[in-house]
């Protein structure tokens, strides 16, 4: 049977189960009330973990082939779906469940699942608790109309991929559940007119889990992309728990209470809209699938490149989401730290944990540049001995030249410079040592130069991604009164500025407009010029402003007067800068 037919099968037979525990959940009291920890606000069945469940497991079992080897998947998958049906029915207490999550984890691997490619000292465990934290990391992500269903089913499409690119006999399972999740996703997406429940969310998370085990990882030739590859493919729900743990831990939240502090609903608080939001979560779990693919071709050291940065960009959008305030309080604290200026800021910790990642990539690039990808053994021999030299000298000169005192959110000029002659720094005692220490005569020079390009590269694209992401986000919210900015020069650029930074002033700039024919069309600080001030009636009525904001403080007497006379005209008001703002 094709593939095409099998997801065809899983799929309408998941909607049409789905249709049929809509209609029996309510009678059996399968309903989620609204809550203040939850975030749907109206009643709405739950409980379509059924429907999921019997879609991808009937054309399973029917299809045959490969059974066997597919018991740690069926065992395993159906005990975790009886134990969140159960829960679905009688909200199990979290420790009771927890024991029987455990207990569902360690199924497959009695029967004999397990990371094959390290020994099963480390590859027995390892598989236990990489079951049991995506089982629980779905759980979790199962916190937004559609979530967890489409990163469900696009992690299913990702490992159909390795799968067939790794000749895997059983790429056909993936499909099923693909199937089987967007059947349910058909009903799932927002607006929900059903709710998976812990029967679909566990059992969701554990079938990826165990097929991230099961498939194409098997065919890869290191070690290294065995571990990655399973990481990657389930990157967004394993950012969400990652997210919720750290945020719980740091303001002393209950770890496994409900909340509404999760990615998704962070990004709701900004001012995305709730499908832009799901589309967004969906767009990073295609781009985890490819990476993982591309990762999983490449050799250890450039795939765990790869995946670093991919990493890092994570901990960036984390750190940008991290800002949103979620709770109601600030943990208490005394105040007192040992640590010694920089070191307070627990921020530049982070910061130079990341410089610790980013400079051996950095140093790995250089050499792949330098000898077209292709290391011998003894240019891989010189760069694992200079590798510590070159990190410890990198750290010694971005702390000597100030690069850990700065705050790249209001990043300049300077900021770079600074940046830049830590590099050099760093470079230069590299040099120091390798040259005249290690007496490695035979080094390449270049290597040095293409190290600083790309250290300088890679920190410098670390610090401003922060900045980065949060614009583009603040950028794209709809929160606030949309303000029409008059004047797209400095002053104009600057106010978007400040509006943007202070959302607690309310305003939503949706352009310019500007006298200045030159600037038309032109955009500034991501927004366009839109026209001139004899278009502002017409500019007001098609972009639905609320408020006319005049940027230039000194602007004539006159000039002031006609843009007012304009907006009381559309029934709009007009502040202007220098009188109300600033």
């Amino acid at each position: 049977m094709s593939y095409l037919l099998l997801f065809i099968v899983s799929f309408l037979l998941s909607w049409a189960l789905t249709w049929g525990v809509r209609l029996v959940a309510p009678t059996v009291g399968l309903i989620d009330l609204p809550r203040a920890d939850r975030w749907h606000r109206r009643r709405v069945p739950r409980a379509g973990g059924v429907a999921i469940y019997l879609a991808f497991m009937i054309p399973l079992l029917l299809r045959g082939p490969n059974l066997p080897q597919l018991a740690p998947l069926i065992a395993g998958g159906t005990a975790i779906f009886l134990v969140g049906l159960i829960d679905d029915f009688f909200h199990l207490e979290n420790r009771s469940k927890l024991m029987l999550l455990i207990v569902c984890a360690v199924i497959p691997v009695l029967l004999g699942l397990r990371f094959e490619m390290v020994p099963p000292v480390v590859g027995i465990p390892l598989a236990l608790v990489w079951i049991l934290g995506a089982t629980n990391a779905f759980n979790w992500l199962d916190n937004m109309d559609g979530v967890a269903a489409g990163v469900g089913a696009i992690a299913s499409a990702n490992l159909f991929v390795l799968s067939v690119g790794g000749r895997s006999e059983m790429a056909y399972v993936p499909v099923l559940l693909a199937g089987a999740t967007l059947g349910f996703l058909a009903h799932n997406f927002p607006p929900a007119r059903i709710f998976m429940g812990d029967s679909g969310s566990g059992f969701l998370g554990f079938a990826l889990a165990t097929l991230a085990l099961m498939g194409s990882y098997k065919d890869v030739s290191n070690v290294l992309a065995t571990l990655l590859t399973p990481g990657l493919i389930l990157a967004v729900p394993i950012f969400d728990t990652a997210v919720v743990t750290a945020q719980r831990l740091l303001n002393r939240r209950p770890l496994f209470q409900g909340g509404r502090d999760h990615p998704a609903h962070r990004l709701v608080a900004l001012g995305l809209r709730e499908r832009k939001v799901v589309l967004m979560l969906y767009g990073l779990s295609i781009l985890s699938g490819v990476v993982a693919l591309a990762a999983s071709f490449l050799s250890p050291p450039a795939g765990l490149s790869m995946s670093v940065l991919f990493a890092l960009g994570f901990v960036a959008l984390g750190l940008v989401l991290s800002e949103v305030r979620t709770y109601d309080s600030r943990p208490a604290g005394n105040g007192i730290t040992p640590l010694p200026l920089p070191f307070r800021n627990k921020r530049w910790i982070l910061f130079m944990c990341v410089d610790l990642a980013l400079i051996p990539i950095a140093y790995y690039g250089a050499h792949l540049l330098r000898y077209d990808g292709a290391l011998s053994a003894s240019v891989t021999s010189a760069f694992v001995r200079t590798l510590p030299v070159v990190v410890a000298a990198k750290m010694v000169g971005f702390y000597a030249t100030g690069v850990y005192r700065g705050n790249w959110r209001y990043a300049g000029v300077l900021d770079f410079v600074r940046l830049a002659q830590g590099v050099l720094a760093g470079s230069l005692i590299s040099v120091a040592v390798v040259f005249f220490w290690m007496r490695l005569q035979a080094f390449s020079r270049a290597v040095f130069v293409l190290d600083g390009i790309l250290t300088l590269t890679l920190i410098a694209g670390s610090r401003i991604s922060v900045s980065a992401i949060r614009d583009y986000l603040v950028a794209h919210t709809e929160n606030g009164r949309r303000a029409l900015i008059v004047g797209a020069d400095g002053q104009g650029a600057l106010l978007v500025r400040m509006l943007r930074d202070n959302s607690a002033l309310g305003y939503r700039p949706v352009g310019f407009v500007d006298d200045d024919l030159s600037r038309m069309g032109s955009m500034v600080q991501g927004l366009a010029v839109l026209g001139s001030r004899k278009d502002l009636g017409r500019l007001i009525r098609r972009h639905h402003v609320e408020e006319v904001l005049l940027a230039t403080p000194a602007c004539p007497p006159e000039v002031v007067q006609e843009i007012r006379a304009q907006c009381d005209v559309s029934g709009v008001a007009m502040k202007q800068l220098g009188l109300t703002l600033g």
